[in-house]
């Protein structure tokens, strides 16, 4: 059933800070008086009533919880979701008998003609007002900084702008500083600003590492190459082994090797990209990591660009439906969905997507596969390394 929000006759919807879920629910106007919560209840699980300072919240009992206006699109959000409500009370705390979330809300400023995305999943969006601007007005940081400070019960130190799916993280003290992503990274970028994993100012010296994705005008010739420095031809079969983190470390030698244990020498030396058996055509077949010898592997270039390929199917990513895994399909994947190959100074492989800075890195879940996620938190420079990888013939 339709999410719902019942408005009485003395509450001005204007007056409230508006949220990202506003635009998928319905705003039901009552007559106070008459309004029968119980008989509601018997008709739909969940629903709010608002009133002036604060608004009700029914979803598992007769009586509703007393909430905080700062948290309401944290609380519908859960709400919506298929949780219980011994769940909510994990997940928000009761102040004075006003039910909250633990952390003040992230402001967003979303181009009125864009309106944002929402991922029920996300932090990045759960916990969040919104406000929209007109595009021909422009988006005026300095102005945007002096309403966060007015609601001092948002996150003071930086606000999201979205102008057409390009997004601004930005210092509320020196509107100067600013980070810019796109929809790509979005998820990832807010949630480290959001659990205090890195700063603005951390992001944009880290961006300034990873170095911008190249552009397709770039003419310079790509060529795949193998582990001892050959070029690779479209066709050839080949593997894609997983560098090991040990084999990073210049100054071991044969007798540190040897006191590597069994498990340790299997971790560090066998991991291999393979296709993934279990994956089905409804989520998408993805590739996998595992600890026993890999897929084999080939490549085509197409229009000078060089695509891997397991069989018939090409590598892909999908960031901008937010999956995080590597896929491969059927059909040539879009500019968005492309995956680059680049090369580290030590001559392996890295993954990434083709407009933008994320990388892929392998974790493994199991003791014999793991998965592959493009995700910006799993960049060397957020404690994770990125996957680096080298052609073996078959």
């Amino acid at each position: 059933m339709e999410p719902i929000i019942f408005v009485p006759e003395y509450v001005n919807v204007s007056n409230i800070d508006q949220c990202l879920l506003d635009k998928h629910v319905t705003f039901c106007p009552i007559d106070s008086k008459t309004f029968d919560a119980g008989a509601q209840l018997e008709q739909r699980k969940r629903f709010i009533v608002l009133e002036k300072d604060y608004f009700d919240a029914y979803f598992h009992r007769g009586r509703p919880d007393k909430c905080s206006y700062q948290s309401r699109n944290a609380i519908m959000a859960f709400m919506w979701r298929p949780c219980n409500w011994m769940d909510f009370y994990l997940n928000f705390l009761i102040v004075d008998g006003v039910v909250g979330f633990a952390m003040p809300p992230v402001h967003y400023f979303v181009c009125a003609n864009d309106s944002d995305d929402f991922n029920l999943n996300s932090p990045a969006d759960d916990n969040t007002i919104v406000e929209y601007f007109d595009r021909d007005y422009g988006s005026d940081f300095a102005k945007f900084a002096r309403v966060v400070k007015d609601k001092p019960y948002c996150v003071q130190n930086y606000f999201i702008v979205n102008v057409c799916q390009t997004y601004h993280a930005v210092k509320t003290d020196d509107v100067s500083i600013r980070y810019t992503f796109n929809k790509d990274v979005k998820y990832q970028v807010i949630e480290l600003l959001v659990k205090k994993s890195a700063t603005i100012e951390e992001l944009i010296e880290k961006s300034a590492l990873l170095g911008e994705a190249k552009a397709d005008t770039d003419n310079s010739p790509f060529q795949l190459r193998d582990s001892e420095g050959n070029v690779v031809t479209d066709g050839t079969k080949f593997s894609l082994q997983i560098v090991g983190s040990w084999e990073e470390d210049e100054d071991i030698d044969e007798a540190d090797l040897a006191n590597l244990t069994e498990r340790e020498l299997l971790y560090h030396n066998r991991e291999w990209l393979a296709f993934n058996i279990f994956s089905g055509p409804e989520e998408g077949h993805t590739i996998c990591c595992l600890y026993e010898d890999g897929s084999e592997f080939t490549c085509e270039t197409i229009d000078g660009i060089v695509y891997l390929k397991f069989e018939d199917m090409y590598f892909y990513n999908d960031l901008s439906n937010n999956k995080y895994g590597l896929f491969v399909g059927k059909d040539v994947p879009t500019k968005r969905q492309r995956v680059r190959i680049e090369y580290t100074e030590d001559g392996n492989l890295i993954l990434r997507s083709w407009e933008s800075r994320v990388l892929a890195a392998n974790e493994f879940m199991k003791s014999s596969c793991g998965i592959i996620k493009f995700n910006l938190r799993e960049t060397p420079y957020y404690g994770h390394p990125s996957m680096r990888l080298r052609i073996i013939r078959r």
